[in-house]
């Protein structure tokens, strides 16, 4: 797939006169690791994380409100501008609070998600949409130097909490620390391979704490 910046690309056309949904993206730019606000550079590489929590932005990356149905892409940038190659994989990238491990939700759920937002789609139609997020999906890759390299991961979306009386609150006293995001890069060209890792990287769409309410959107899939 070209990498063109602002290109709005249709993966599926319209089947018959008013008989199935389009679904339309755009696609996402690829810029190196250090232009991004939330990156780190250590030892020739740098990588980046950026959350796509704002509900546009999602609709127009992935074709639906992803965080509207309780799910939230983190793309993970990794540039290497040093002068050996380096492995990246989705084992060596790890959301946690506290000693809570977040696994990442199954593409399969994602996917779910994404086609629950339109009315009726087509069987070419499905079959693009899964096409298009196992592409943009985190996966194993080695980077060459001055290779750029970026991937999805996607993670449950907190909830906000209820309580049965509203009148009534708790405060406490001390904040506990959010999601964070711990990424690790093994250098290949070492007489060891050695691992650079990067992080802790915050994420501010979860700061408010994952609770077990966003189970209730991953079991309508």
């Amino acid at each position: 797939m070209p990498r063109t910046l602002a290109l709005t690309i249709a993966l599926a056309l319209l089947s018959g006169a008013g008989c199935s949904s389009a679904y339309r993206v755009v696609e996402m730019p690829e810029r190196a690791a250090d232009m991004y606000p939330l990156s780190q550079t250590r030892e020739g590489l740098t990588v980046a994380i950026d959350e796509v929590r704002a509900p546009a932005r999602a609709q127009r990356y992935f074709g639906a409100n992803l965080p509207r149905a309780g799910i939230l892409p983190v793309v993970v940038v990794v540039t290497n501008h040093s002068a050996h190659r380096v492995i990246v994989k989705p084992s060596d990238v790890l959301l946690h609070r506290g000693r809570e491990i977040i696994d990442p939700v199954p593409i399969q759920t994602v996917v779910a998600a994404a086609r629950d937002e339109r009315w009726r789609f087509s069987r070419k139609t499905r079959e693009h949409v899964q096409s298009f997020f196992e592409g943009v999906a985190f996966k194993e890759t080695i980077l060459l130097p001055q290779d750029t390299y970026q991937g999805v991961l996607f993670f449950a979306y907190p909830q906000s909490q209820r309580r049965d009386d509203r009148f009534f609150s708790v405060w406490s006293l001390f904040v506990e620390g959010g999601p964070r995001i711990r990424v690790a890069l093994t250098d290949m060209e070492t007489a060891e391979p050695k691992r650079v890792h990067f992080g802790p990287f915050s994420l501010t769409g979860m700061n408010r704490g994952l609770t077990s309410a966003s189970s209730e959107t991953l079991e309508r899939f």
